[in-house]
């Protein structure tokens, strides 16, 4: 059975989808992750309240999230 960490190592390089605590939704590329779950992405994209704001490259601390899911 994959463990979480296992998933999201087999996302590296694929689009995802992060929910933040303060309800802001990111998406884009996954690029590196520790263990701590802070995220590096590529192409990120943050909505919040119909509002999208484009971003290159995002890191998102790992204390701020509340899940991930790869886009399929």
């Amino acid at each position: 059975m994959p463990r979480p960490i296992d998933i999201l190592e087999k996302s590296k390089g694929k689009r995802i989808f992060i929910k933040l605590k303060n309800g802001v939704e990111v998406t884009g590329i996954l690029q590196a992750f520790d263990l701590h779950l802070n995220i590096w992405i590529e192409e990120g994209e943050e909505r919040k309240d119909d509002k999208v704001v484009k971003f290159g490259s995002m890191l998102v601390r790992g204390d701020t999230i509340i899940y991930i899911a790869p886009i399929l």
